[in-house]
């Protein structure tokens, strides 16, 4: 034990105190090895590009469309309005049923008013002359009287048999009780509006109803697919048939869209009205490239027999059409948006980028066409200056194929 405290342990130590010598004198005189075996992994090469690179203005094809983030959304149904106001007499179908148009949902007691009654009055004097009295004042005995008018109806009553009256002066009306009329009722049958299924009917019978009370809504049943448009995106899709294709997680191909339309929100100053969206920022100059705000809506009808649900999100890519021999450049050599963009060539004079002004026409996987400002074979900078990675946003493919 006591050689190994001799021997062993100091030899342990010295061996130790080299290894921190040797690490100590390597990042003294070799502090640029120490940096590489702290820093990114060699295996993965870091991004460098040639700010400088040009490409040629190439003719080729183009493909264009739009990728758009839409959700399921059940298609609105149409309300069922009272026509009449009255009360609810029968009720033929219940919450959830299917219905066709036309078919009877309700029927709705109307009272009407009863029809003026004449009361049978009677009144003294030449006027009127009580049932058993003639017309000339003489009894039915044959007697003659020349009282006054009450007197001789008072004989007529006592002797014809008539309705006993208060004898009174002369003029005295004699009222007597007129009938109750009875009420009488008319019955209105509300029918449905249009086919599809009944939602929201809560009313029971005899429960009163107005002229215009929803009764309940009538769901055709179909759902569509509702993706927002920024102005932009709005803008390319003007004076185009939109043809719109969805891809479902429950079909295996992309599912065709029945007519798909833009629907703009009436009101945009209204808070409901827009609905506020991420600003989209150039990747070339890091400012806004849309206002933020969508007012306009694609529908996009979802064909019957698609199995779907309300609330699922899914992806709308819209055809924009194809180009064939057009000018392209890479997306990553074009700033802008719209139609209007700029693209840079290389000074002979000073070497410095020189901004070129260009019209813009269809965006396709990695390259836009150009119409005007450039002409095939002209040499121009394939990365806009100043961007770190064009690899990153690849230009203006950030924009959703616009």
């Amino acid at each position: 034990m006591a050689a190994v405290r001799r021997y062993v342990f100091p030899l342990i130590w010295m061996l130790i105190f080299a290894i921190i010598a040797i690490a100590l004198a390597r990042l003294a005189f070799f502090p640029g090895d120490a940096q590489a075996g702290d820093g990114e992994d060699p295996a993965v090469p870091a991004v460098e590009f040639d700010q400088y690179a040009t490409v040629p203005v190439e003719t080729g094809d183009i493909a264009s469309a739009l990728a758009l983030p839409g959700v399921v959304e059940s298609d609105p149904g149409t309300d069922l309005k009272a026509t009449e106001e009255g009360k609810i007499n029968k009720i033929w179908s219940r919450e959830g049923d299917t219905v066709e148009k036309g078919q009877r949902i309700l029927q709705v007691r109307i009272p009407q008013d009863p029809e003026p009654v004449l009361p049978g009055t009677t009144s003294g004097g030449e006027d009127t002359i009580d049932e058993g009295t003639g017309t000339d004042g003489t009894g039915d005995d044959g007697t003659g009287n020349e009282g006054t008018s009450d007197e001789s109806a008072q004989a007529g009553g006592k002797a014809g048999g008539a309705d006993e009256a208060t004898p009174g002066t002369a003029g005295d009306t004699i009222e007597q009780p007129s009938p109750q009329a009875a009420t009488e009722y008319t019955y209105v049958d509300l029918v449905a509006s249009a086919s599809g299924k009944l939602t929201g009917l809560a009313v029971e019978e005899w429960q009163s109803l107005a002229v215009g009370d929803v009764v309940a809504s009538i769901s055709p049943g179909t759902y569509s697919i509702v993706a927002d448009l920024t102005p932009e995106q709005q803008l390319s899709l003007l004076d185009t048939t939109i043809k719109a294709t969805a891809t479902l997680p429950t079909s295996p191909d992309p599912v065709t869209c029945d007519a798909p339309d833009i629907t703009e929100q009436s009101g945009s100053s209204d808070d409901d009205a827009a609905k506020d969206t991420e600003p989209q920022i150039d990747p070339m100059t890091g400012e806004e490239t849309s206002s933020g705000t969508s007012v306009a809506q694609l529908e996009c009808p979802v064909p019957e027999g698609t199995r779907i649900v309300p609330g699922l999100s899914v992806e709308v890519a819209v055809d924009l059409g194809t180009a064939e021999d057009v000018l392209v450049v890479p997306t990553t050599a074009v700033e802008g948006e719209g139609e209007a963009g700029t693209a840079y060539a290389l000074d002979e004079e000073t070497g410095e980028p020189l901004p070129v002004e260009v019209s813009l026409g269809k965006r396709g996987d990695g390259v836009v066409e150009i119409t005007e400002g450039l002409e095939e074979g002209q040499e121009i900078l394939q990365f806009v200056p100043g961007v770190d990675n064009p690899e990153d946003e690849m230009g203006m493919d950030g924009m959703g194929g616009w």
